[in-house]
Formats: structure tokens, sequence, C-alpha cells
């Protein structure tokens, strides 16, 4: 099996690829820390699995979905694999939504890892169980808006709404994520991925 790992990170990308490369079953892992790289090695080798990281800042212009949505089927003989620290249930979603065969957590012991690459084409990838109702649209714009502190006079002004329509929202947005506070509502949303965690 041959490799393509993708990844901002060169210490953490070399040590893996080496440790990957230590399983019998692969033949092959080529690391790359910089899109440049990147798009040379995809059009000079064949390779079964891209394993490629959501955060590339700094060594792309694209981030991990972005480069997903791009090549999902562009090479219909690769299996595109997002390995992430990002434990969140809306980007699991989005990665399988873009084409993604797997989701896999960089935590992962590398037996684990190779085992699910080794397995990856056996059984159709499946989506996080979603235990919470989902937020509309319009629902995140304001769960944004009172998590940056501003008062919810201010908000409801800001967004062309009445202060009693905003309550509703905010009432609803703390149903919805099983919370009672801004402070529980700013924890479940960063967990979730409704807001972006730091770069």
């Amino acid at each position: 099996m041959r490799i393509l790992l993708f990844d901002d990170h060169k210490l953490l990308g070399a040590s893996l690829s080496v440790a990957i490369l230590e399983h019998d079953e692969i033949q092959v892992c080529d690391f790359v820390s910089e899109e440049t790289e990147f798009y040379k090695a995809l059009e000079a080798n064949p390779y079964d699995i891209l394993l490629l990281d959501i955060n590339l800042k700094g060594v792309s212009k694209q981030n991990g979905f972005e480069i997903l949505k791009e090549l999902s089927g562009k090479f219909p003989d690769m299996k595109i694999v997002i390995l992430s620290s990002y434990d969140m249930p809306l980007y699991k979603d989005k990665a399988f939504e873009l084409g993604a065969a797997d989701y896999i957590n960089k935590s992962v012991e590398v037996e684990d890892l190779v085992k699910n690459i080794v397995n990856i084409g056996k059984t159709k990838p499946r989506k996080e169980d979603e235990v919470l109702e989902k937020l509309t649209e319009r629902e995140v714009q304001i769960l944004r808006e009172i998590c940056t502190g501003k008062v919810k006079k201010e908000i409801a002004k800001d967004l062309f709404i009445s202060e009693r329509t905003l309550y509703n929202h905010i009432q609803n947005i703390y149903d919805k994520l099983q919370v009672s506070n801004t402070l529980e509502a700013y924890n479940e949303a960063i967990k979730l991925g409704y807001i972006e965690p730091l770069m």
C-alpha cells in the first residue's frame, strides 16, 4: 500500500511516516509539509491513501477540507483520510460529506492507524452519531455573537431583530446544546465545532 501524508508539523509528520513504514502492509509512506511538494507528489506518483491534516496554516493556501473537496473524484483510486487533532462531530460530518474515506484523530496509536488504513474500503464510512439537534445558520450566527461578550441589546440591533426575538433564539440554542448559560454554550460550541478553536 502506498501512502502520502500532508501535514504542517514537520517533526510529527516525519516521525509518523517512519512509524507507518515499519508495518509490512505499507510499501511507501511519503511525507510532505509544503503545498508545492504536495501537488508535485500527487502528479508524480500513484497513491492508495492520502492522509490529510485540516489545519495547514502557513504551508498551504487551502485547509484540509478545501483540498479534500478539490481532490474528491479527481483521483478515483486514492482514498482520502482526514488525520486531525480536532475531535469534533461537525468536523467529522463535514469530512464525510466532502468525500473522506475516514476521519481519524491524531491521538490514535500507530498500530490502530495502520489497521484503519488497511481496512478502508471494506466498510462504508459512517458519520458521527448525532445526539444533539443541529443549530440553524441564524442560531450559529447568534451563538457567535453572544460568545463575543456583547450586550444583548447591541446584538439585537446589529442583527436587525427585536430583543424578544433574540432571547427566543438564545433559548433555542441553549435547549439544542443542552446548556443553561453563555459560558456552557461557548464550551459546547467549541467542542462541536460551531466556533473554531484558535489555530
